[in-house]
């Protein structure tokens, strides 16, 4: 004969673990991923940057020329720089694939010896 005391254990752990499964499943739906809390807080902290520099210049309109202007002479100065790695890169490239033709042609003249 079964006590009533086993049936309740059997049943408090049958609902033990269904309430820690549901548990464990609602914690790995909330937790968060490291990339999206990155993205976040680089937004955040623009964000603050924008905030910092309308309050420095008295008003929301001059900080936006301010952060506008910033923003034009950093494009400015990264035009050229990326227009110089872009063309590094294709003369890199080019390069690679005169010593790779050669490499091959060299290796084709061998056999064709043997």
């Amino acid at each position: 004969m079964v006590a009533a005391s086993d049936v309740e254990e059997a049943r408090l752990a049958e609902a033990y673990e269904r309430g820690r499964e549901a548990g464990l499943r609602e914690e790995r739906r909330r937790r968060s991923h490291p990339f999206r809390n990155l993205a976040i807080g680089l937004v955040a902290l623009a964000g603050a940057g924008v905030l910092a520099t309308a309050a420095w210049y008295g008003s929301f309109g001059r900080g936006g020329e301010v952060v506008d202007a910033q923003l034009a002479v950093a494009a400015d100065r990264a035009e050229p720089a990326m227009r110089a790695v872009v063309s590094d890169a294709g003369h890199a490239l080019r390069g690679a694939g005169r010593d790779l033709q050669s490499q091959a042609s060299d290796a084709s003249s061998v056999d064709e010896r043997l």
